[in-house]
């Protein structure tokens, strides 16, 4: 069955205008765009850095240092101007509900359709959790997720509508899904979208964190002493900035956590997770020790070596 387009259901790049229509990608990651790039520009700038090595010494590197050449190049290019690219391609091939099933566009035409009782189905067998961007829905290699759109107030809004009405289409083949699913309000997904915001943000720390050591590593093989010294002062100068941000998202994190807990009904467990779930207040501050316990023993070993 084909899904049929119209100048009424036209979407641009950073909106989905049709409540029918479920984005692929969550909208709010463009704002993180120029961080990507950033990182792209340092892995091209380490490809030169390679490939004039390889130049000068006509070839004759180890097949590992060609290797990584390449993977630095790819992953330049990518991060600089392609991975956008594939996010608005990804979000022009949305999942689109109609009163039968869900219908799958992919490139070339093809479409493919899941009723909502195949979907019932693998949600009463777990198929389904309140994940770090939004809630999730599996069937097979398929995946729905209503994002929560953080600082996107009328996108959320929308989600929330979506959410909704997929949940109106599954009452209709089990009416006790109603009850059992997890609920859109604005309430929760305010403490939700805050879970979301302290992930993010941990994970481009990390980015940052990683700038910081290739730094480190570049001062060190080019300078020799002097490039340590340097090293130790920009590097360092990096990291209180990255302890700092990691450590204020590490508190709030936990604050948030305790809150949704106490504020959200768990019967179903999928808030709080089972098992390791119980360390999702703590996560923050673990996640700040293994940074940088590994940051540290990286630039140990290259110290001693």
């Amino acid at each position: 069955m084909k899904a049929v387009k119209t100048k009424k259901n036209k979407r641009t790049k950073t909106q989905i205008k049709n409540l029918k229509d479920i984005p692929r990608a969550e909208l709010g990651v463009g704002a993180y765009d120029p961080l990507w790039q950033m990182l792209g520009m340092w892995m091209l700038f380490a490809f030169f850095i390679f490939a004039f090595v390889i130049w000068e010494k006509d070839g004759h590197v180890s097949s590992g240092t060609k290797v990584i050449t390449v993977i630095l190049f790819v992953l330049g290019v990518y991060l600089i101007s392609l991975k956008k690219v594939f996010r608005e391609k990804m979000n022009g091939r949305v999942l689109r509900m109609n009163p039968e099933g869900i219908i799958y566009e992919w490139p070339f035409g093809i479409t493919k359709q899941h009723s909502y009782s195949e979907w019932a189905e693998s949600i009463n067998a777990g198929h389904y959790r309140i994940g770090s961007r939004g809630i999730e829905f599996r069937l097979g290699f398929e995946k729905i997720v209503f994002f929560y759109n953080v600082a996107l107030l009328g996108e959320r809004k929308k989600a929330e509508e979506r959410y909704e009405m997929f949940v109106d289409y599954l009452a209709k083949v089990d009416p006790m899904l109603r009850e059992k699913l997890p609920k859109f309000t604005k309430e929760n997904i305010d403490l939700l979208d805050k879970r979301c915001f302290y992930h993010r943000s941990r994970k481009h720390q990390l980015i940052v964190m990683f700038f910081n050591m290739f730094l480190f590593l570049i001062l060190i093989i080019s300078g020799g002493y002097k490039g340590a010294v340097t090293a130790a002062y920009f590097c360092g100068i990096i990291e209180i900035f990255v302890l700092y941000f990691l450590f204020k998202g590490a508190y709030y994190n936990y604050k948030n956590e305790m809150e949704i807990r106490e504020k959200m009904p768990d019967e179903t467990g999928l808030v709080r997770d089972d098992g390791i779930g119980i360390l999702r207040p703590y996560w923050g501050f673990i996640y700040l020790v293994l940074v940088f316990g590994i940051n540290y023993a990286i630039q140990c070993a290259f110290l001693w070596l």
